[in-house]
């Protein structure tokens, strides 16, 4: 997602803190919210907070909304967890969707950036490394 700063109110009626600052002074309607992000080395949760709460304020616009084609589709699912299931048997469903909940994410929110994440973590079910190995 992308924002800029909004034509109805100014940060400097505000009392913003030197984090949130900082995201007003990369805000050009161009970056998107992980890039300023990263700028700022702030991780996703930081970031989500920060820009929750100058929205709040009625400080941000959307300029442009997030883009679908960075979630991962339903047909990857099913192909993990079919492959998964060859090593754990029948609970990988509910293997795959616990370390969805501990990365905060589900099967339809997860995006492509956490993908080796989500297979690190699922893998580490497999007691087997040789099989751990071969499932990655």
């Amino acid at each position: 997602m992308v924002f800029k700063l909004s034509q109805n109110r100014s940060p400097s009626e505000k009392k913003l803190k030197s984090l949130e600052w900082a995201i007003v002074t990369q805000l050009n309607g161009k970056k998107s919210v992980k890039q300023i992000g990263d700028t700022l080395a702030l991780n996703p949760e930081e970031t989500h907070a920060m820009f929750k709460h100058l929205m709040d304020e009625g400080l941000l616009e959307l300029v442009k909304g997030g883009e679908e084609n960075h979630r991962i589709p339903a047909e990857i699912f099913e192909k993990i967890e079919y492959q998964f299931t060859h090593y754990v048997g029948p609970v990988a469903n509910i293997l795959i969707d616990d370390v969805l909940a501990e990365l905060k994410r589900n099967r339809l929110n997860l995006e492509r950036q956490y993908l080796p994440i989500l297979i690190e973590l699922i893998s580490l079910e497999i007691s087997n490394k040789e099989k751990r190995y071969n499932f990655q």
